[in-house]
């Protein structure tokens, strides 16, 4: 499962993200991106962030920077895909 994250204040959001995390039957990796590339999230998870939305907010991310087409083979390859 992929979630793909745009907003910063996704409290919801991270909230149900959490809780699939912690079940160790979902296979969950999350992308940022828009202004959710500025989010600190520390969850067992996957996480990638769009790069060219890093560098256009001038944020710095730990999280694995892919472009627009790693993001569509991501997308392509996800059992299913939420967008908050």
């Amino acid at each position: 499962m992929l979630h793909i994250l745009k907003e910063i204040n996704s409290t919801d959001a991270l909230a149900i993200i959490a809780r699939e995390a912690q079940q160790p039957s979902q296979a969950l990796s999350i992308l940022l991106i828009q202004e959710a590339v500025r989010l600190p999230i520390d969850l067992p998870s996957k996480i990638f962030v769009l790069d060219e939305d890093v560098k256009a907010r001038g944020v710095v991310s730990k999280f694995e920077k892919i472009n627009y087409s790693k993001m569509l083979n991501l997308i392509l390859s996800s059992d299913s895909v939420v967008v908050w």
